[in-house]
């Protein structure tokens, strides 16, 4: 049996098989040393077991829950089954070709994945069913998935959100250029610890080593021609921060969950709306707003 561990967001995920099969490169770094047999003392959060055949008939006649998509692509369909979610999961280099199925028991624990490799290589978290496997992590352990960048200068973490294009990894490499480090620019873990609120990076297409930050503000960014900033709060913040995570909506249950933590989040970790101009300007221009709040906040 192949057995490989992986953490992510301080989470085991454990991926085995009777057959070889391998993870992408981005999921290397994030991998932890386990000799077969010892992922059970873990106690990994997932399980993910392998098998490099396509079954047939494996939907058929099933109740379609949700189809994700877009004019140009399809990227997963999600339909019930007595054991669970069944997944179709496409070939992003075609449109309607699967490039996996996957059967999810109704604790989010243990996947069944079934991969076809066509004598190539078996890479069973190819995407996008590696983020979709982390989205449903994040239902397990009172955490959310987000479509954002993150920059920590040692003390507090800032989250930068908003649309494709608004400027996520603009403003996180204005950071980096005045000594923070970037967490990351695209997808991010948000999960609460007692009163605190941490963000982790997640495995992406290239090789970053795992990182982490508490969580000290989240800015839902726009470009504009002089940097701008307005707090919000209550449920105009939990819509407008919640518009950006990662989410099915086919279940009430997991909107109720979602608001449940985005409500607890935006009453913690202060929320702003930002325009920004694309220079580290904007960098110094957050900075005395924060030293603004937190003098306010003592009188």
């Amino acid at each position: 049996m192949k057995e490989i561990v992986f953490k992510v967001a301080e989470c085991a995920i454990r991926v085995h098989s009777e057959h070889e099969f391998e993870l992408e490169e981005g999921y290397l770094p994030f991998m932890v040393e386990s000799e077969p047999g010892q992922a059970a003392n873990l106690q990994p959060e997932v399980n993910i077991e392998v098998i490099p055949v396509m079954p047939d008939n494996f939907l058929s006649g099933k109740q379609l829950l949700f189809d994700a998509e877009n004019e140009q692509q399809k990227f997963y369909s999600i339909y019930q089954l007595n054991e669970g979610l069944g997944f179709a999961i496409y070939d992003q280099k075609t449109r309607n070709s699967i490039q996996q199925l996957a059967l999810l028991n109704n604790d989010f624990t243990n996947w069944t994945v079934y991969y076809d490799a066509k004598g190539g290589e078996v890479l069973p978290l190819s995407y996008p069913f590696g983020p979709i496997m982390l989205h449903y992590l994040t239902l397990k352990i009172d955490a959310v998935m987000m479509h954002a960048s993150c920059a920590y200068d040692g003390k507090a973490g800032r989250m930068f959100t908003g649309f494709s294009g608004v400027g996520k990894s603009t403003i996180s490499k204005l950071w980096a250029l005045e000594g923070s480090r970037i967490v990351n620019d695209d997808r991010l873990i948000i999960r609460r610890f007692n009163n605190e609120y941490r963000v982790y990076n997640t495995p992406m297409y290239y090789q970053d080593i795992p990182k982490v930050a508490p969580l000290g503000g989240i800015y839902l960014i726009r470009h504009f021609p002089e940097n701008t900033i307005n707090q919000v709060s209550g449920a105009t913040a939990v819509s407008k921060v919640m518009a950006y995570s990662i989410q099915n909506n086919f279940d009430r249950r997991y909107v109720a969950q979602r608001l449940a933590f985005f409500s607890e989040l935006v009453s913690r970790v202060p929320v702003y709306e930002l325009g920004f101009v694309p220079d580290v300007s904007v960098v110094h221009y957050i900075l005395e707003q924060e030293e603004k709040r937190v003098a306010g906040e003592a009188k």
